[in-house]
């Protein structure tokens, strides 16, 4: 059943008088609406499940659900409904969406109190346009049956910081407070994060010789026996369209991806390859190496249909991009019994951008942390700040172009299902900084989803 024809009949059938925008009577009980209201109004509801059975929870859209607080205060753990779960329970109460009225679905209901503050809260399809509004006292009319208490935290939007300096000091406080036996005065020390490869230290040493050559790069490679297959793999992929049979590294630069490609996708894959990909991570989202591989080919492309006078460096960007997620690698190594908590929460919370679930509940970002360590590995400078910027779309400082790169491209590789975190709009000003119109984004990230099946063997192989 469609969104407003299934509340249309529960709201009769629970004698909430109410119109709709082509009715003559004037009644504001509920009136469509196609502008998206306040975050703050527009309620939000979430199931979860234990051993007891599933419960919806009811909260603002501008709040994130805290599995803490209710876990304090009924003693139950809770984790999100799988994707799959989600679906069955929609075929199962004949819906096509999840509106946030309590009695909708028969489930045990839990309202945040922060909506029975509000003088009038909307309720809309997350499918389409469609938005109902409702003036406080007819909802609250439907949580008579509801249990209410504080189960949402406000967001903490102070996610970047003048300087590196105060990033460290955020990972030392969080290491501090979470890992108190291993505190050290050096943050490599206290963080026990692994050297930087041999491989990645060649190749970076490569980076700033200027009588560097392909021939000095293949040997480089060709050190690693599992990197050499890897970039073989890279250039027989049907994704480069190559001709001929390549069989050896240095055939893979000159004759398909060039120096600088290879150069960029060997350091990512030292780097990828330094930390273990945890076996957990949020259910129902992108995994660790598909969005590596996804995210540089997008970004390489981006970097190239830039109109600047100064066009960003395709490889870097790529490189950009083969990293954007290494923070996730990182917090899996550096807090493990948080990082499941994390995990739990992002499945809890999918209207929220994962870094404000990570600064609530550590008081630091994957991005920071990350930043910090490429930054101790002395990787180019515009990586660093790609990585710790990229979902700040107002950063204007150096290296600003690589951060944008990234901040569309995350947005873009998640508004067609790949990524792990909510739809983001892409941001007009940060297209117009790019030299970038929104066909030529659209066009770069639908090229790259049509060539999806040619990543995969490349994804697999990372994977495996």
């Amino acid at each position: 059943m469609a969104f407003l024809a299934s509340v249309k009949k529960a709201l009769g059938q629970w004698n909430i008088h109410h119109t709709t925008s082509d009715d003559t009577t004037g009644d504001p009980t509920m009136i469509m609406d196609s502008a998206t209201p306040a975050p703050g109004s527009l309620a939000k509801v979430i199931f979860l499940k234990d051993v007891h059975g599933r419960v919806q929870v009811l909260i603002p859209s501008n709040r994130l659900l805290d599995l803490n607080q209710l876990a304090h205060q009924l003693g139950r753990q809770f984790t999100a409904l799988s994707p799959d779960e989600l679906q069955a329970l929609k075929q199962k109460l004949g819906l096509d969406d999840s509106p946030a009225l309590p009695q909708l679905t028969q489930i045990e209901s839990l309202i945040d109190h922060s909506l029975l503050e509000l003088d009038e809260l909307y309720i809309q399809s997350s499918t389409t346009n469609t938005c109902l509004r409702l003036p406080a006292d007819q909802f609250r009319a439907l949580t008579t049956r509801s249990h209410i208490g504080h189960y949402s935290a406000p967001i903490q939007t102070d996610l970047y910081h003048a300087t590196t300096a105060e990033d460290t000091n955020d990972i030392n406080a969080a290491v501090r407070q979470f890992t108190p036996l291993r505190i050290q005065q050096r943050l490599q020390d206290t963080l026990d994060l692994p050297p930087l490869p041999e491989t990645a230290r060649r190749i970076i040493e490569l980076r700033i010789d200027p009588n560097a050559d392909t021939v000095s790069l293949a040997q480089a490679v060709e050190l690693d026996p599992s990197m050499s297959a890897q970039i073989l793999s890279w250039a027989r992929s049907p994704y480069y369209r190559s001709r001929g049979n390549i069989t050896t590294v240095e055939e893979a630069v000159l004759r398909v991806l060039g120096f600088d490609l290879v150069m960029n996708l060997a350091l990512g894959l030292a780097l990828g390859r330094s930390l273990d990909v945890p076996r957990e991570g949020p259910k129902g989202y992108t995994p660790f190496w598909q969005q590596a591989v996804l995210g540089a080919a997008l970004a390489s492309d981006l970097a190239r249909r830039c109109k600047l006078k100064n066009r960003p460096d395709s490889g870097l960007a790529y490189l950009c991009g083969l990293l954007h997620n290494f923070g996730f690698l990182v917090l899996a190594h550096v807090f493990p019994p948080q990082f499941s908590l994390i995990n739990r929460h992002i499945e809890a919370n999918p209207h929220i951008n994962r870094c404000y679930i990570e600064r609530h509940l550590l008081a630091l970002t994957r991005e920071q942390i990350a930043a910090s360590l490429l930054q101790q590995w002395d990787l180019p400078e515009e990586v660093v700040v790609a990585l710790r910027q990229q979902h700040n779309p107002h950063y204007d400082g150096e290296h600003a172009v690589y951060a944008r790169i990234l901040n569309v491209t995350t947005r873009s590789l998640r508004a067609h299902g790949y990524g792990d975190g909510p739809q983001e709009a892409l941001d007009p000003d940060t297209l117009s900084a790019l030299g970038l119109s929104d066909n030529a984004a659209g066009e770069a990230i639908e090229e790259l989803v049509s060539h999806v099946g040619e990543l995969s063997d490349l994804v697999q192989a990372l994977s495996a």
